[in-house]
């Protein structure tokens, strides 16, 4: 951390001091990372030039021999990585984070770098940075994120490179999340595939059981979505993120994909495709925009499909919302008609739960309208949008709709 924020500060122009309350002496030898990971000095010709600096500072020793371990490790890294840039997986490169360069990322041809480091640090030879925070690496939702990335880029062409700051081992083993999505490979394979590749890369053991765990929900899912589309409302039709392709989506006549996720997949099969971020999908503004354009494209005579990164449960339970505000179907009773058509999907019940409360809303909407349409100003007409129809149109004599 010392050394990457000297670095970071130099490299914006600015300059760094460092002090300690107890001992000076002690954030002397705890400069000297910075000499060693980003100037290539030794311990001890840093420890030798702080001397001659500050003659009266008494550098720390326990801190010293922590610091010639350290060093020793840096050292072994760069020597494991001769080979700048290693393909572990087709698309996906792995490099050390300390020999990383600006001409090694154009040499290779890497369009995206996927950066996991406490702090971004800019490549500009990169298309595209992914920045995941050290801390926050082993997670269900980078894993998710890491896979989607490289999968995209793949998608388009592109290489991607993943680099560690901290250990090239764990970057090795984060990419291992893009096999398991896009490629059906187990923890274990992907594992002896890198090890081969890459013998000198330490894979770290706690994110494997993570990625274990992970691997078992996603094949979970891809086993219950046996049958790849489901039409679970006239027009609505529910399919596995991970089966989803334009060939399925031709085969079953699909004209509207609303895909919920971290970010969107182009498909170039599907006349119209809607976005819905993952992390905001369960607002009543959603429901909204769902249950439109279900409706929207069944009146243009169309199919609508809707898929979840995440959850096929919650895809199927944002469904919902669609035959809630047109078909007039309870929340209770579209749960129960998705859970015979599809039983092994689990619907998502803190979704269920607001689009009960949504659903309140709307019959009170319904109710409080008892007279369709009110003339407010002469030639003015007021009307609930839920009981908007062609027939209330005509009936009514209106020709001009706001």
């Amino acid at each position: 951390k010392i050394a990457d924020k000297v670095a970071y500060t130099k490299k914006d122009g600015g300059k760094t001091l460092i002090c300690c309350w107890e001992s000076t002496g002690l954030a002397a030898t705890l400069a000297i990372p910075y000499a060693v990971k980003y100037e290539g000095i030794s311990v001890n010709d840093a420890a030798k030039s702080i001397s001659q600096q500050k003659p009266g500072s008494e550098l720390d020793h326990e801190t010293l021999i922590k610091l010639s371990v350290w060093e020793r490790n840096l050292e072994e890294e760069s020597i494991a990585m001769k080979e700048d840039v290693t393909e572990i997986f087709p698309g996906l490169n792995l490099a050390s984070f300390h020999t990383l360069s600006e001409s090694s990322i154009v040499d290779h041809g890497i369009d995206t770098v996927i950066e996991v480091s406490h702090e971004l640090i800019d490549i500009p030879a990169a298309n595209t940075v992914l920045h995941i925070e050290l801390d926050e690496a082993a997670t269900e939702d980078t894993f998710n994120k890491i896979a989607d990335k490289v999968a995209n880029t793949k998608k388009e062409g592109g290489k991607t490179l993943i680099c560690c700051e901290e250990s090239t081992g764990l970057a090795a083993t984060l990419a291992i999340a893009y096999t398991i999505k896009y490629e059906g490979s187990s923890v274990n394979d992907a594992a002896k595939q890198i090890s081969h590749q890459c013998p000198e890369a330490e894979l770290d053991q706690e994110t494997l059981i993570k990625l274990t765990a992970w691997g078992k929900k996603v094949e979970e899912e891809r086993i219950a979505n046996e049958e790849e589309v489901t039409e679970i409302f006239q027009g609505l039709h529910l399919a596995s993120f991970v089966s989803l392709s334009s060939e399925l989506i031709l085969k079953n006549g699909i004209d509207t994909v609303i895909e919920v996720s971290h970010e969107l997949h182009e498909l170039m099969a599907a006349n119209t495709m809607m976005h819905i971020k993952l992390d905001e999908a369960a607002t009543e503004d959603n429901f909204n925009k769902i249950a439109d354009r279900v409706a929207n494209t069944k009146k243009e005579g169309g199919k609508t499909l809707i898929c979840c990164e995440e959850s096929t449960g919650l895809a199927a339970t944002l469904a919902i919302a669609y035959a809630v505000k047109y078909e007039g179907i309870s929340v209770n009773d579209a749960a129960k008609s998705i859970s015979q058509q599809r039983p092994q999907v689990e619907l998502d019940h803190d979704t269920l739960i607001k689009l009960s409360n949504w659903e309140r809303k709307m019959e009170k909407e319904r109710i409080t309208e008892e007279e369709e349409v009110t003339e407010i100003f002469q030639g003015l007409h007021l009307a609930s949008f839920v009981s908007l129809s062609s027939e209330l149109i005509l009936k009514n004599g209106i020709d001009t709709v706001i």
